[in-house]
C-alpha cells in the first residue's frame, strides 16, 4: 500500500470516529433516559474495578469482558454509521439525485 493510500485510510478513520463522536453526543443530548443509562453503566463498571470481594483473578476477567463489550459496542456504532451511509446514497441513487 502506497504512503498515500494510507494517509487517506487514516484520514478517512478520524473523520469517521469524529462523526461518530458527533452522533454520540447528539443522541445523548436527545436521549436523556439513554445518558442515564451510559453514565450508569460506567459507575458500575468503576464499582466492578475497585471491588474488593472479588479475587483478582475474577476482576481481571471481569475487566476483560467490559473491555470487550466497550469495544465491541463501538464497532456495532461504526457499522450503523456506515450502513446509514450506504442506504442515503443508494435512496439519493434511485430517486436520481446522484449516479
Amino acid at each position: 500500500m502506497e504512503q498515500m493510500d494510507i494517509k487517506i485510510l487514516e484520514l478517512l478513520e478520524q473523520s469517521l470516529f469524529e462523526r461518530t463522536q458527533v452522533a454520540y453526543e447528539r443522541m445523548m443530548a436527545d436521549h436523556p433516559r439513554l445518558k442515564e443509562t451510559a453514565h450508569e453503566v460506567a459507575g458500575l463498571s468503576e464499582e466492578i474495578e475497585q471491588n474488593k470481594a472479588m479475587d483478582t483473578g475474577s476482576r481481571e476477567l471481569m475487566k476483560r469482558f467490559l473491555s470487550l463489550s466497550k469495544e465491541a459496542d463501538y464497532e456495532y456504532q461504526k457499522y450503523l454509521y456506515i450502513q446509514g451511509a450506504r442506504d442515503c446514497v443508494a435512496i439519493l441513487r434511485e430517486l436520481g439525485v446522484i449516479k
